[in-house]
């Protein structure tokens, strides 16, 4: 083989591994080792999550890792793919079959929206269902709620930790604190 084409080749590899992230819901947790602020008790945390919730759906997801929070997440978001492969999650990555998810271009379609859920009187399972909140965020809004009384709008759910404005936007359509 000549020299200068396997020099090529070998860039190609690495552009391609670099342009493909980290799929999350497939690496192991040597590969999601590999990732900016995740070490060997991070990857396990992911990996745990993934057994116990199944396969991430986005990104933002993450943020329902323990140890995991937004400064992390917004690191991860260009080096890491959600889906079967091939597909880049939120922000700059390509979704699956190519178009983007969250991150660019034309807004995603929307989906069925469930019925609102109030967030004063919801249990821990009710707040899991919602988007981006998971079985730890659902956890602290409840003790939240308990500790400092009722919520007076969504937006006050950005005072649990891991959760920020991108969420509670994801879940105006269904909040409710009435």
């Amino acid at each position: 083989m000549h020299p200068l084409f396997a020099l090529l080749l070998a860039v190609w590899v690495l552009i391609g591994q670099a342009w493909a992230g980290v799929n999350i819901n497939a690496a192991d947790a040597e590969e999601l080792k590999t990732l900016p602020g995740i070490g060997d008790t991070k990857a396990a945390a992911i990996l745990a999550y993934r057994a116990q919730h199944g396969p991430f759906t986005s990104v933002d997801q993450l943020g329902d890792v323990s140890g995991i929070g937004p400064a992390t997440i917004e690191k991860l978001r260009p080096l890491v793919e959600i889906g079967a492969g091939g597909a880049k999650a939120e922000g700059g990555a390509k979704a699956e079959g190519g178009a983007k998810a969250d991150g660019g271009g034309a807004a995603p379609a929307a989906g069925p929206v469930g019925p609102a859920v109030n967030i004063n009187t919801a249990s821990a399972e009710e707040l899991d269902a919602l988007p981006g909140i998971g079985a730890t965020k659902a956890a602290a809004i409840v003790a939240d709620r308990a500790a400092n009384g009722p919520f007076g709008s969504c937006d006050d759910l950005g005072r649990i930790t891991g959760i920020g404005p991108a969420t509670v936007e994801k879940l105006r359509p269904q909040c409710t604190t009435k």
